[in-house]
C-alpha cells in the first residue's frame, strides 16, 4: 500500500525533511500491516468486551434524551457570534 506521506504531513500540518517522510512511512506502513493482520482474526461469536484496568465495564444504554438547552450552553461558550460558537481561525485556506 502506498502511503502519501507529505499529504498527510499537510494535513497534520507539520513539515517533515526527506529523512522523517522515509521513516514515517516505514512506520505507517507497520502500523497498517499490523491492523491488517488483526481483521484476520475470526471473532464470530465472541462477545464484545470492555475493561478499565482490571476491571470490566458494561457500555452503557444508548437511551435517548433530552438536549441541553441551546440558550444555557450559549451562555457558557467563550465566545459566540450570532448564536454560534466563536472561535479562532487556525489556517488559511483550508
Amino acid at each position: 500500500m502506498e502511503i502519501d506521506v507529505k499529504r498527510i504531513a499537510h494535513l497534520a500540518r507539520i513539515d517533515l525533511d526527506p529523512q522523517d517522510e522515509n521513516t514515517l512511512a516505514t512506520e505507517l506502513e507497520l502500523i497498517l500491516a499490523r491492523i491488517n493482520k488483526l481483521l484476520e482474526v475470526d471473532v464470530e461469536g465472541v462477545p464484545p468486551t470492555f475493561a478499565l484496568g482490571t476491571q470490566m465495564m458494561e457500555p452503557a444504554d444508548d437511551v435517548p434524551h433530552e438536549s441541553l438547552c441551546r440558550e444555557l450552553v450559549m451562555e457558557c461558550a467563550p465566545s459566540v457570534h450570532e448564536g454560534y460558537f466563536k472561535v479562532p481561525r487556525e489556517s488559511q485556506g483550508v
